[in-house]
């Protein structure tokens, strides 16, 4: 599912930016406005996954979606109307959307109560997997049989990777089949069923800890769309295409990795020590990006830089987690995957004017570190936000001194 939904549908898609642009002679940023449209739509549409869940039920939801991702793919390889690209961008986002972050998230959070960073990470890992072996295979598919046909090709590929997931008997929860999350406690220390509720008297979406976790998701996907350009920007420093094919696939492989690292260490370190982490590693990637010129230099660089996934894919639901509990965690994830994919709809269109505007992509790597620094500040006030009740809990709490 994430394979589909996320590396195909999204972590490959920037190898036909430019070869489609130019065939149709359009600006590149016009080109990547259908993949905006798409990421919006994928945005939009996870909001409506709880009650759509609701009406028709796990598996024929599935089935349906993928259909719609699928045939929505398929259909670009016979139009040449950017209007109509952009229609089935929008199509494609919504059935991708509606087996994509939210469901997925849903599932390991139902399926594990320890280990859930590492379930995580292994999970949205697959869709950087997906883009690093598919990026220059793509790259490859346009050259010798067009893009129109490669359309077609990737459109069958993300059907084939959601077959399992639909032929495979399982629910959205555990309990539905029978089963405990892994890592389960029933009890408490004297012995006590422990039954946890939401509590929706403690939250409000004008909070201050959900508004700063809803600006990072948006300012950090914002810069995820950067790496859907990584083809276009070796062009533009005169690297050949294949080299940009490679910086596609490394990012796609630091996707892979910093993924499984986060994932592993949050289950230690926590999940806010983790974020700050990939941010740093991902301002180490920006400037090595800016700074070096060569082929195999930048090839390594893009590998850092696909540190920058792992924070909307990983880091974003166990934030939530972590800040507002599990039981809130169905209401309130998906607002804040809709406010974040804003943000990497958005960029995939802008750093593409940028270009054709500019001349350049370092204007857009400048942005990204500026809003690396501004959420590095958000975290810290959404963390000191998180503690003050806690702290003012346990001072009322406490006996009196006499």
């Amino acid at each position: 599912m994430s394979a589909s939904a996320i590396g195909i549908n999204l972590n490959v898609i920037g190898v036909f930016y430019t070869p489609v642009s130019q065939s149709l002679n359009v600006y590149r940023g016009t080109f990547a406005l259908h993949a905006t449209i798409s990421s919006l739509a994928l945005a939009f549409i996870s909001l409506y996954f709880a009650p759509l869940l609701n009406r028709f039920g796990w598996k024929p939801l599935l089935t349906g979606s993928v259909l719609l991702a699928s045939l929505s793919t398929v259909l670009m390889a016979f139009t040449r109307n950017m209007w109509i690209f952009y229609l089935l961008g929008a199509l494609r986002g919504v059935g991708a959307g509606l087996y994509a972050m939210v469901p997925l998230s849903l599932i390991i959070n139902n399926w594990f109560e320890k280990k859930k960073g590492l379930a995580m990470s292994l999970a949205f890992g697959f869709s950087g997997i997906a883009g690093a072996i598919f990026s220059p295979i793509f790259t490859t598919l346009i050259q010798q049989i067009g893009w129109e046909n490669s359309f077609i090709v990737m459109g069958i590929i993300m059907l084939l990777f959601t077959l399992p997931a639909i032929l495979y008997p399982y629910s959205l929860d555990p309990k539905d089949d029978g089963y405990l999350p892994y890592g389960h406690e029933p009890e408490d220390k004297n012995g006590r069923t422990v039954i946890k509720k939401a509590n929706w008297t403690n939250f409000s979406f004008t909070q201050k800890s959900f508004v700063l976790i809803a600006i990072i998701g948006l300012l950090h996907t914002s810069i995820t769309g950067i790496s859907q350009h990584l083809p276009g920007f070796a062009e533009s420093i005169n690297l050949s295409s294949q080299t940009g094919g490679s910086m596609l696939s490394a990012v796609m492989i630091g996707n892979i990795s910093f993924k499984l690292l986060i994932g592993s260490i949050s289950d230690y370190l926590g999940i806010v020590k983790s974020t700050v982490l990939m941010i740093l590693i991902n301002i180490l990637g920006i400037i090595l990006i800016l700074s070096v010129s060569h082929p195999v230099a930048q090839v390594a660089s893009a590998f850092v830089f696909g540190s920058v996934f792992s924070v909307p894919s990983v880091s974003l639901p166990l934030l939530t987690t972590e800040f507002f509990g599990r039981a809130l965690y169905v209401r309130i994830y998906p607002i804040l995957s809709f406010v974040a994919g804003i943000g990497g709809a958005l960029s995939m269109a802008v750093v593409g004017y940028v270009y054709d505007f500019t001349g350049s992509y370092s204007p857009a790597f400048l942005t990204a570190l500026l809003f690396h620094l501004i959420n590095l500040t958000l975290l810290y006030f959404a963390v000191k936000a998180v503690r003050q009740p806690q702290a003012v809990q346990t001072a009322d709490t406490s006996p009196t001194a006499s």
